[in-house]
């Protein structure tokens, strides 16, 4: 079964990395964490993180608070790895050096290893428990799998209650044949009951 992928807007991975707009626009303009899924190119195309991003972003901030922008870039340039504020656990030694943790959990210099951990260790496990539940809380919006008109938006048309995402939009991608994952991808406030809704009226009108 193939991996679904989950994509995270602009607004949702503020929201979920507390980072401000601002900085995710320049950590990306700057080529230290971008966005994995989709990158803005131009005005109407939007910003899309994937998971591993919203740890990175994540991570990069509790680094922030005790390294320079300029120390966090010699430390990802180092490392030399895929998303290393991902897939890497970091720590701070007495001499207020940055190491990260290898896999047997020994303390592992950028440029000398094997210090001695004695002030912090970067919650990994608990920052990627806490995005999950912070996701799982933001999806559970109210009204899904129901539709609502509000005058002002979209033009008073019907659409998702709790979105901006029209019964149309969803219509159209469900007849060019896209399925469910694809649809929350490019829309991830959407969820299962909504998409399940438009299928049951399209049946209904058919």
């Amino acid at each position: 079964m193939a991996e679904i992928v989950r994509a995270f807007n602009t607004k949702e991975a503020q929201r979920l990395s507390g980072l401000s707009a601002r900085r995710l626009q320049y950590w990306d303009e700057t080529d230290l964490i971008r966005p994995s899924i989709a990158a803005r190119k131009g005005r109407g195309t939007p910003r899309l993180y994937a998971f591993r991003d919203l740890v990175q972003l994540r991570v990069a901030a509790v680094l922030r608070d005790t390294l320079s922008l300029q120390a966090l870039r010699r430390l990802k340039e180092a490392l030399d790895v895929d998303a290393p504020f991902a897939t890497l656990r970091f720590a701070t030694t007495a001499g207020g050096e940055t190491v990260y943790l290898g896999p047997e959990g020994t303390a592992e210099s950028v440029v000398t290893p094997f210090q001695v951990v004695l002030r912090f260790d970067v919650p990994l496990r608990e920052i990627r428990e806490d995005l999950e539940t912070n996701i799982a809380a933001m999806r559970r919006r109210r009204g899904a799998g129901q539709v609502e008109r509000k005058r002002g938006v979209v033009g008073s048309r019907p659409v998702m209650a709790g979105t901006r995402v029209t019964l149309q939009a969803i219509r159209r991608m469900l007849a060019a044949g896209w399925d469910e994952q694809r649809i929350v991808e490019e829309y991830p406030e959407l969820s299962s009951a909504d998409i399940s809704f438009v299928r049951s009226r399209r049946r209904q009108a058919g």
